[in-house]
């Protein structure tokens, strides 16, 4: 049986490739780039300090959808926040948070 890879998973191949060398900020500004030109997700990043959660970089909006926000902490006092996930299944965006997570994990601070 021949195992197919899926546009997603090449998608994730590619940008953990584009981040690897990046520091942390430019490597988080990279995926929310990627990820909005490929799947119109709009995601930014925010440095997260008790309950005050302070933009760092990404696609935010000028008015975000505040009733559609979703934030996700990813670890090292950074957050993900999205008011859309694009196209993204609910798969992919578990994917994607994950490979978030492991890339804050590896990279130092913003």
């Amino acid at each position: 049986m021949v195992s197919a890879t899926s546009h997603f998973d090449l998608w994730l191949q590619d940008a953990e490739e584009r981040t690897g060398e990046l520091e942390l900020r430019g490597a988080l500004g990279e995926v929310a780039r990627l990820a909005s030109k490929a799947y119109g997700t709009r995601l930014w990043f925010a440095e997260v300090l008790g309950r005050r959660w302070s933009y760092i970089v990404g696609e935010r909006p000028e008015q975000p959808a505040l009733s559609a926000v979703q934030r996700v902490p990813l670890g090292r006092g950074i957050g993900l926040v999205s008011d859309t996930w694009g196209s993204l299944s609910g798969d992919e965006v578990a994917c994607l948070i994950d490979f978030l997570g492991r890339l804050v994990a590896s990279k130092g601070s913003p």
